[in-house]
């Protein structure tokens, strides 16, 4: 498909709003009802469904209907429409994708999925790139910012992305859809779902391959293509009226090309690093005294496997494999107990274990034997409701890891709402900590003396709520410090306690949620991100960001997704020079635009553009970005999209 043809099939989706006829579905119905703001339930906060007007700390909602308005395939590509969030792809479609958050390192924030952290052991940091994640059966995520230690543990320090799966219901539905376009893109999906009042299923897969970019943007022509299979289901049964049991589970199988690097002679035909990952959690649920006391205990198991596999060419005389393994065991206990109207706690306990191990052959072999790691964990946390206007969560948490020994932190978020202004505002301060990884611990690199990092994190906010709730504008100044964090040490060549950073700033926020399936939301995000060892602003992070989304119904069966982003210049290091000098890259905006036409109930044209004028830009120095590129599908059927 060209992308004059893309360009013509979106055009022409929009213009047909101009004819009259379709039949108006109950959906579309529900999509012109104004969508209030207040009437949001969250959970990633207080670890229970909870009205996003009881919540201090900030958090940001992506839900099932914007996630499919906007078309996307990838969660990293909704993430981007995140304010306060900016990611660093060296590369195209399933290149590793560095997510800093409020401008913390990316191995700051904790990812999850239903509840399994997935975040993995053996990347350096312990953090976890979403270049892999697809948006199969994803029913909302939810962004929550500041620390969060004191719900989550160690890699919450930044905040959370919680990435929440549909549940089956209603009759069995079958659906699938076919997508293609720019860049010799196809994606294929399909899925199955259902349920009763005694059980619940959803089970989805999709095929994605790409023949991609040149991951090396310096005036290289070959191509970098990337290919996904991911595999999911959720399953729930209620045995009787007080218990139920779930099943969720993912699998996920990630091939992408890279180069050796960026500049001349960087290129690199054969080169591949792929990542297969598995995600398992049962969990069972029990409500006693008339549903006031509900536990949950559950097990999760993650397996990340990666290699990076560079054969001979006619570049490079000799072959190298490198191969990283890691599994994550995991049993919690949750207790979300009722104690009065306006007055809950939640209570729990969690004990992990993680293994790794990796082994590079080749030219610089070596050899990291397995090592494991033990944290275990008890938190309590206080959510106290008066009236309709006074609302205060406070916690604390106590973690033991079997090499640096014990850990306390502690939260305090309150929030006033004054009805008849419309005014709300809140706070939240929070301490937590960031464990050393396996891979900082015990690689050749490491140091097992290593002790945790701390960071103290506040916010403060104020919102103002207009026409039924429907319309907000809001302000937040965020604070956040990081000490004795670990870091690379260049006089050891080593991991070290030597880290201490700062990031601070201030968002603006605005949404709208109108009438006939309009709703718009604006942000804008100033951070100031230090490094304090070096007093220099840290890599990649813009000191400017923000962005506009637009969801307009255009005509019963018919929308329109406008996006527009930007990003101001960011510091990075050119590594083709020793030492590497420091650069500024240039600040960009992207425009991205989608349309859905609901032919009938059950079949649905869908299609977008990406980065509709061309914009050149690079998240990181010398690694490319895709350029205009246009996609067309459709979806048949319904299985919970």
């Amino acid at each position: 498909m060209t992308m004059r043809s893309a360009l013509a099939s979106i055009l022409g989706l929009c213009l047909l709003s101009a004819t009259p006829g379709f039949a108006q579905t109950e959906q579309d119905t529900a999509d012109q009802e104004p969508r209030y703001i207040f009437d949001t339930i969250v959970v990633t906060a207080s670890r229970t469904e909870t009205p996003l007007n009881q919540i201090s700390s900030t958090i940001t909602v992506i839900p099932a209907e914007d996630i499919e308005r906007s078309t996307r395939s990838t969660v990293t590509g909704l993430l981007r429409d995140v304010g306060g969030l900016s990611i660093a792809q060296s590369g195209g479609p399933g290149k590793n994708a560095s997510v800093f958050l409020r401008g913390a390192e990316s191995a700051y924030t904790l990812f999850m999925i239903d509840g399994v952290e997935i975040n993995d052991p053996m990347s350096p940091g312990r953090g976890y790139s979403p270049a892999h994640l697809s948006v199969d059966q994803v029913e909302r995520i939810e962004v929550l910012y500041g620390s969060q230690s004191t719900l989550y543990g160690s890699d919450a320090i930044a905040g959370v992305v919680n990435i929440i799966t549909k549940r089956g219901e209603g009759r069995p539905k079958i659906g699938a859809s076919i997508e293609g376009g720019g860049l010799g893109t196809f994606r294929s999906r399909a899925g199955l779902s259902g349920g009763s009042v005694g059980y619940q299923y959803a089970i989805d897969g999709s095929f994605l391959n790409t023949r991609g970019i040149s991951a090396n943007a310096l005036g290289n022509m070959e191509e970098d293509g990337y290919r996904n299979t991911t595999l999911g289901g959720r399953f729930g049964m209620t045995p009787a009226e007080h218990a139920s049991v779930d099943l969720t589970w993912r699998y996920s199988d990630g091939r992408a090309d890279i180069d050796n690097g960026v500049g001349s002679g960087g290129d690199d035909p054969n080169r591949v690093s792929s990542s297969r990952q598995l995600f398992i959690r049962p969990s069972a649920t029990l409500a006693l005294w008339s549903q006031r006391w509900k536990q949950t205990l559950g097990y999760s198991l993650v397996d990340h496997s990666r290699e990076d596999d560079n054969p001979v060419d006619e570049k490079q005389e000799m072959a190298s494999n490198s191969t990283y393994d890691a599994r994550l065991h995991k049993v919690d206990w949750q207790n979300t107990l009722l104690l009065s109207e306006g007055n809950t706690l939640v209570f729990g306990a969690e004990s992990e274990s993680e293994q790794g191990e990796s082994e590079t052959k080749g030219q610089y072999p070596g050899r990291f034997d397995r090592r494991t790691a033990r944290m275990t964990g008890v938190y309590l946390q206080e959510m106290l409701q008066y009236g309709n206007a006074l609302f205060a969560a406070l916690g604390v948490r106590a973690d033991h890891h079997s090499r640096y020994g014990s850990k306390l932190t502690y939260s305090i978020a309150p929030n006033a709402y004054f009805e008849e202004s419309g005014t709300r505002i809140k706070g939240a301060y929070g301490t937590g900590y960031k464990a050393p990884s396996l891979f900082q611990l015990y690689s050749s690199f490491g140091d097992s003396t290593l002790q945790a990092g701390t960071s103290r994190s506040w916010e403060a906010g104020i919102e103002q709520y207009l026409a039924d709730q429907r319309l907000m504008a809001g302000v937040t100044w965020f604070d956040n410090t990081y000490d004795n964090m670990v870091g690379w040490d260049s006089e050891t060549s080593s991991y070290q306690n030597v880290f201490k950073a700062t990031s601070r700033g201030i968002e603006l926020t605005g949404r709208y949620a109108g009438n006939e399936g309009t709703s718009l939301r604006a942000y804008y995000t100033f951070t100031d991100s230090k490094d304090h060892e070096k007093d220099e602003q840290l890599l990649r992070r813009p000191r400017h960001s923000g962005g506009v989304v637009l969801d307009q119904q255009v005509r019963p069966g018919i929308g329109l997704n406008l996006s527009y982003r930007f990003s101001g210049e960011r510091r990075d290091n050119d590594f083709s020079t020793w030492p590497a000098t420091a650069v500024n890259l240039a600040g960009y905006g992207i425009v991205n635009v989608a349309a859905n036409w609901k032919i009938t109930p059950n079949i649905q044209l869908f299609g977008r553009i990406d980065n509709l004028f061309d914009a050149e830009y690079e998240e990181i120095l010398g690694y490319g970005t895709v350029g205009i590129t246009g996609y067309i599908g459709v979806r048949i059927g319904n299985s919970g999209y």
